[in-house]
């Protein structure tokens, strides 16, 4: 038993799905993966595009190894959540001491009952959770504790590939920012506080700001920051309508959004991240490598695949857009892009308001 509440079933639960995403992440991924090689053999298949997409299902539709890993893949979306559910009944009471401890801690939460959140945001289940981000008063807490240190920890899901460390990736992506120090951050999407924990250990005297629109989220990134002794300041908002002045931050960041918005909503955040940033101030995006950036067809498959089995359904959008162009479009100068991890996981895009 930890302060999380982790009893045995919990935990057994956890293992199982993890064991069985990663082992079909390496071992049935492979076989498909060799499956493709073979029926390509002699085709152009970089970079990949949406006719080049199409022609990879096409492809795997006659390999078994990518049916079988596909099945595994979409059974460990279905029960981690099934599985976190059963995990905080059992340590219902525990989980519940540590808020109630830490209450008061963590900075400032500023909620706001009256928000009206996006269509998008509020009629999707996103990574198959039920009834979504806010689909359970601790969401936020099953995503976190749970879902995140004991399930995609493992990889084989997602962007994720076994053996890779998530928590890094993150760390990883902050470091990306150019300067040594900042003094205001912004974290817009800042859900469980997972990311605002890497920007504050990668930038200790800065102050971090963070917004989202799922309330067990905000409350689960609080006591994130209380555990650690951090001050962050915590609004519910949506990210097309930032709750600040113009010119506020220095640097403005966020961490796997833009695949979990539609593109026209990417725009409006674009362009409100320029509106809040200082003159001179910068953009930092960390996410999953556009498909013309992949390091092959099959493994686009493989990502493409969320869009419609895993509850992703803007990841093909996201993915085919031309992210660095959308900066350019909002206003930014001297904009770049580039991967930072195996596979260009994470794929880091960085621009600049004028000064």
């Amino acid at each position: 038993m930890t302060k999380t509440g982790l009893k045995q079933r919990g935990r057994a639960g956890f293992n199982f799905l993890a064991e069985m995403a990663a082992w079909s992440g390496r071992e049935l991924q492979a076989a498909a993966n060799e499956d493709f090689d073979q029926a390509t053999a002699g085709e152009e298949t970089l970079p990949v595009d949406q006719a080049k997409l199409r022609r990879g299902y096409q492809v795997l539709e006659d390999s078994k190894a990518f049916a079988w890993d596909r099945f595994y893949t979409r059974v460990a979306g279905e029960h981690q959540y099934v599985a976190a559910l059963e995990a905080y009944e059992d340590g219902e009471v525990e989980i519940e001491a540590e808020y109630a401890e830490l209450k008061g801690q963590g900075g400032t939460l500023e909620l706001d009952a009256t928000l009206e959140s996006p269509s998008y945001w509020s009629d999707t289940d996103f990574h198959l959770a039920p009834g979504g981000w806010d689909g359970h008063p601790r969401m936020g807490f099953m995503i976190h504790d749970y879902i995140y240190d004991l399930l995609f920890a493992t990889g084989g899901v997602g962007a994720v590939k076994p053996g890779q460390s998530f928590a890094d990736q993150r760390f990883v992506t902050a470091q990306h920012a150019s300067q040594e120090t900042y003094r205001d951050i912004l974290e817009i999407g800042v859900g469980t506080g997972r990311y605002a924990l890497a920007l504050q250990r990668a930038y200790p005297e800065a102050k971090i700001h963070g917004i989202d629109a799922g309330t067990s989220e905000l409350e689960h990134a609080r006591l994130i920051a209380a555990r650690h002794g951090f001050e962050w300041e915590l609004k519910q908002a949506i990210a097309e309508d930032l709750p600040y002045e113009e010119n506020s931050f220095d640097l403005v960041t966020f961490f796997i959004l833009l695949h979990e918005v539609p593109v026209p909503a990417a725009k409006q955040i674009l362009s409100e991240a320029y509106r809040v940033l200082e003159p001179g101030g910068e953009l930092l995006i960390g996410d999953v490598a556009p498909y013309k950036v992949q390091e092959s067809l099959f493994r686009s498959v493989i990502l493409d695949w969320e869009t419609e089995h895993r509850c992703e359904p803007f990841w093909r959008g996201a993915l085919l857009q031309d992210r660095a162009q959308l900066l350019r479009d909002a206003g930014f100068e001297r904009v770049e892009e580039f991967g930072v991890g195996p596979g260009n996981y994470p794929w880091v895009t960085r621009g600049y308001k004028p000064a």
